[in-house]
């Protein structure tokens, strides 16, 4: 560079010199005159005028093929024709304007002594490369200029130094290196300075503080080194203020709190160190200061709460210690407060409350203890909260049941106490969660399927109980879910093999139960799954070889017996594979070997027999094995995790040997191969004496066996007949299809008319008792090709795919289907006291049903329907309810049946369908839409629920209170159509106020706009919530 000849003992008259000899020598190079003149007045010929063009026509030629077509614009002598050229009146190009083109090529063509009126030249954003010339320097008139967002190389020139007009000068995102010349400091002029992003080293040049009108210094993301001068201190009109991300060391200078226009200082990630001066206090005016990621030492300077403008307050990842103090609860316009990685104690003070701004607070990995601030989302602003790792204790703050604005949350490693169920709400926008290792209660709750945009889900290490939802297969965006560490029972949900996207799962140390479910081996994306320390039973599933992204695998710890699937020899990635501690026998599959990656194998403590040299002696990655505890025997693998395995890893074998303390040698007698020919041998010699005793015990039992026969098949005749009529309908699927339906029709003497108990909109019904203490309700559904009419199946296969797989109290219980070339039929759970409707319209059962049985049916109703559309996956939507298909059983209590029309919503589907439903009862949308939603099931129920606490379908109420042309009519009292049948003595306070509430809500199921009705879920919860106001009768 320039610099490398100038006299050691040069003075800045000297160096000014030099580079007006250089930059005329270099006009003279390219045959042009010295600089142009400075003088305002003066005017451009058109030689002038055809240079500039030339030289810009000779720089477009050296860029590549594509930014030339880029510049089609750039030909003939005008080049205030050109694209991004701007000239003044009297024609001198002013301004040079080519950012964001994607323009590629070096600076080296472009003359800048043929364009020394430009005022401003913006080349940012391209891919420009190489060095900045020298001859930049030329450029005396230039105002601002911008080169960020290209390649450029190397050595700022010092020439830069000379442009005296300089207000703006922006080299930010290259890729330039060595030091920042001390000629910078010549251009009193700047207003801006931004060199960020680069690869500047050394120290700053103490003669930037002579920069007296700059207002914006940017430094960071450099390799910059050294003390920060304190010269800089003299920049008094300085407003940003950011040399982040750097080297610098030593004590943060006090002269910067003299710099009383800041308002954002960046000093974070350098290597600064000592206390954070109390002089900061000065800085009234200062919105953001930011001196993370350093070595800072002591406490939070009292003086700070002077800064009352502060908006974001970040000291994370430093040695600061002592207490939180109070008066941060007075900076109250704070939006962001990282206190993270310190060394704080104690308690945080009660003034944390009135931070309502706050949209980021990180308190993290400190020594922080008592309970968090109940009002940290009372403002509805919090987005990011991070308190993991202290010793908090108490509850959750309940302001963040109702915090949506949640974007992240973090309290993992504390004592925090409460139940999950009620402390959390449902967060539209949040996208990672981690609440492990506190001592958290409950169950997992709904709410967080309504968490759409949760990508990782972490309750590790709490006592959550109760069963994991159907319905987190719903969270399509999941990407790591672990609720390890609980008490988690029931079965694994199949569902969630609807997590496409799932990387991680961890269900671990848990009681879970059940077979694995075959779609968890649906999840390609899979890499991390433990399903260790569990109840699991059944055999491996072989779906997980389908996995081919998992690199680790943990079945550990229970109960999984048969083989050992060999399909997992296509998880080729596997690192580790943890099946230790289980049941499972036979061989080791030698695909197993396709493992080339694995590093670390468990399979101890199973009944795994068989040799294993065959299986891993080409597994060189392998560095930590443990086959302890099997029937194993033969050599061990020439590879070095069994060379230098312990002893305890391959103990209690049938026969290894090996060169291993503890194991016998292998020679020629004990060999494998020698082991081979004896097994061989010796099953030879087994077969020859099993196929004589067993010739001559065919011989003499043939005649037995032939006289025996017949008794034999009378007996298991006899014996299947007895266990028909001990069928335990639960498990009816898994019995001979043949005898369930003899059995059926047996029971109902062939359908006789005398076991018909009614006829439902799809079928007759029959009872059937199948023992004594069992009977059973069996609807028949005509045979497929009656009298040469083709009968209609749908319905019937519907009900089946609704009702096998759901489960709830108020759904009547589904034993099983048959269909049979004669007849097709399916069993229910028979309910002693038939339909509602029926009970309704029988005046003596009717004055039984009195009203807390009443309340208590519609409470059924609502509970069966908030299941099938919240709580289902797919939601199910019954499309018919009606009184007729509301059951009771002996105890008044209500049961949802007939599912012949009942629709899974799938999200991917239309779900157009043709109309169905019964008149009085179907919502009026229908009319005009073949489109079901849930919402007709709510318009159903509301009509269901007047007819309960009518006694009567309501039908003129209903259109009378939902349609607005009646408004002018004199209302109605509710007691005036109450059912009559019931004396209104016997109404009590508690029954009166339900029935009020059960009003209230059937009206508003009733309303004509579908979306103006609640939904299931809310009138489920409605009606749990007990009324603190009760109603007197005479209210009524």
């Amino acid at each position: 560079m320039i610099s490398s000849v100038l006299p050691s003992n040069y003075s800045p008259f000297n160096t000014f010199l030099f580079f007006s000899l250089f930059l005329v020598d270099v006009t003279s190079f390219h045959g042009e005159g010295a600089f142009a003149s400075s003088t305002s007045s003066f005017t451009i010929n058109a030689t002038d005028n055809k240079d500039e063009a030339k030289a810009l026509l000779n720089w477009k030629s050296t860029l590549d093929n594509h930014s030339q077509s880029l510049l089609s614009s750039w030909h003939g002598n005008n080049p205030c024709n050109f694209i991004g050229v701007t000239c003044f009146d009297h024609g001198a190009v002013t301004h040079l304007n080519l950012s964001n083109l994607g323009l590629r090529g070096t600076l080296d063509g472009l003359d800048f002594s043929h364009i020394t009126n430009v005022v401003s030249l913006d080349l940012g954003n391209n891919s420009i490369y190489g060095l900045i010339p020298l001859s930049v320097g030329n450029l005396s008139k230039l105002n601002s200029l911008h080169l960020c967002g290209n390649e450029l190389s190397e050595d700022i020139p010092p020439s830069i130094g000379m442009l005296e007009s300089l207000h703006s000068l922006s080299l930010c995102a290259n890729n330039l290196t060595g030091h920042i010349p001390s000629e910078i400091g010549w251009l009193n002029s700047l207003l801006e300075l931004d060199f960020s992003r680069n690869a500047l080293t050394g120290s700053i040049p103490a003669s930037l503080g002579n920069l007296s009108s700059l207002i914006n210094l940017y430094l960071w993301k450099n390799q910059l080194s050294g003390p920060i001068p304190t010269s800089l201190g003299r920049l008094g009109n300085l407003i940003e203020f950011c040399i982040s991300h750097n080297n610098f060391s030593g004590s943060i200078p006090i002269e910067i709190s003299n710099l009383r226009n800041l308002k954002i200082l960046y000093l974070w990630q350098n290597g600064l160190s000592g206390p954070i001066p109390s002089e900061f206090g000065r800085l009234a005016s200062l919105v953001e200061l930011s001196l993370a990621e350093n070595d800072l030492v002591g406490p939070i300077p009292l003086s700070l709460q002077n800064l009352s403008n502060l908006k974001i307050l970040n000291l994370y990842s430093n040695h600061l210690s002592g207490s939180i103090p109070a008066w941060i609860g007075s900076l109250a316009n704070l939006t962001l407060l990282g206190l993270g990685d310190n060394k704080f104690v104690g308690s945080l003070p009660f003034e944390f409350n009135r931070l309502t701004y706050l949209v980021k607070l990180d308190l993290y990995d400190n020594e922080l203890e008592g309970e968090l601030p109940e009002d940290v989302c009372l403002g509805r602003s919090l987005q990011y909260f991070s308190v993991f790792n202290n010793h908090f204790k108490g509850p959750i703050p309940t302001s963040l049941e109702n915090c949506s604005t949640l974007l992240r949350l973090r309290l993992e490693g504390n004592q925090l106490t409460g139940n999950i169920t009620e402390a959390f709400g449902v967060y539209p926008h949040l996208n990672y969660v981690d609440l492990s290792h506190n001592h958290l209660t409950g169950e997992l709750s709904w709410k967080w399927e309504g968490c759409h945009n949760l990508t990782s889900l972490t309750i590790s290490n709490n006592s959550i109980s109760g069963e994991i939802p159907a319905i987190f297969g719903r969270m399509a965006k999941l990407q790591r879910l672990d609720l390890s560490l609980n008490n988690l029972g029931g079965e694994i949900p199949r569902e969630l093999g609807n997590l496409s996207l799932l990387l991680e799962l961890n269900l671990s140390n848990n009681a879970l139960m059940g077979i694995l479910p075959t779609e968890i081996g649906l999840l390609s994306h899979l890499t991390y799954l433990n399903l260790a320390s569990n109840n699991l039973s059944g055999s491996i599933m072989v779906q997980l070889g389908s996995c081919q992204n998992l690199l680790r695998l943990n079945l550990s710890r229970n109960k999984f017996q048969r083989s050992i699937p060999f399909e997992l020899g296509n998880a080729q990635f596997l690192e580790v594979l943890d099946l230790s501690h289980n049941m499972l026998t036979e061989n080791i599959p030698g695909e197993l070997r396709k493992l080339r990656k694995l590093e670390v194998l468990n399979i101890s403590h199973n009944n795994l027999y068989g040799s294993i040299a065959h299986v891993f002696g080409d597994m060189s990655a392998l560095t930590s094995i443990d086959v302890s505890y099997n029937d194993l025997e033969g050599p061990l693998p020439n590879v070095k995790a069994f060379i230098e395995a312990p002893f305890e890893a391959i103990q209690h074998n049938k026969g290894l040997c090996g060169n291993v303390v503890g194991l016998p040698k292998c020679n020629s007698s004990v060999s494998e191969k020698s082991i081979c020919i004896r097994h061989i041998n010796t099953r030879i010699i087994i077969v020859l004496i099993f196929s004589l005793l067993g010739f001559l015990f065919l011989s003499s039992t043939l005649t037995v066996l032939v006289i025996i026969n017949h008794r034999q098949r009378r007996i298991i005749k006899r014996e299947n007949n007895e266990r028909a009529n001990d069928l335990d309908f639960m498990r009816i699927l898994s019995y001979d299809g043949k005898i369930f339906y003899d059995r059926i029709v047996e029971a109902t003497r062939g359908f006789d008319s005398k076991y018909y108990v009614g006829e439902g909109a799809y079928g007759i019904v029959y009872k059937a008792k199948i023992s004594e203490d069992q009977m059973v309700a069996v609807r028949q559904i005509s045979s497929s090709r009656e009298d040469g009419k083709i009968v209609d199946l749908i319905p019937f296969e519907r009900e089946i795919q609704a009702l096998r797989n759901i489960r709830h109290r108020n759904i009547v219980k589904f034993y099983g289907f048959c269909s049979h070339a004669q007849r097709c039929f399916l069993v229910y759970d028979y309910m002693e006291r038939g339909s509602l409707r029926t009970i309704l319209n029988d005046d003596e059962r009717a004055i039984e049903f009195q009203w807390d049985k009443r309340v208590n049916v519609v409470r059924g109703v609502v509970d069966a329907l908030s299941y099938m559309h919240h709580e289902c996956s797919p939601p199910l939507i019954h499309r018919d309810l009606t009184s007729n298909n509301i059951l009771l059983n002996s105890d008044y209590e209500a049961h949802v049946s007939d599912f012949g029309t009942a629709r899974l919503l799938r999200p991917d589907s239309s779900n157009r369908t043709a109309i169905a439903g019964t008149i009085g009862y179907i919502a009026p949308e229908l009319a005009y839409s073949i489109v079901p939603i849930e919402k007709c099931d709510v318009y159903s129920f509301g009509v269901i629920a007047l007819e309960i606490i009518m006694g009567k379908h309501p039908g003129y109420h209903i259109s009378r209170e939902c349609s607005s042309s009646t408004q002018s009519e004199s209302p109605i009292m509710l007691k005036d159509v109450l059912d009559h049948r019931l004396s209104p003595s016997r109404l009590c306070l508690r029954d009166a106020q339900n029935v009020v509430l059960i009003a209230k809500l059937a009206f508003t199921c009733l309303q004509a706009d579908p979306w103006l009705r609640p939904t299931m879920g809310r009138v489920s919860r409605q009606l749990c919530v007990q009324k603190t106001k009760l109603f007197s009768f005479d209210a009524l």
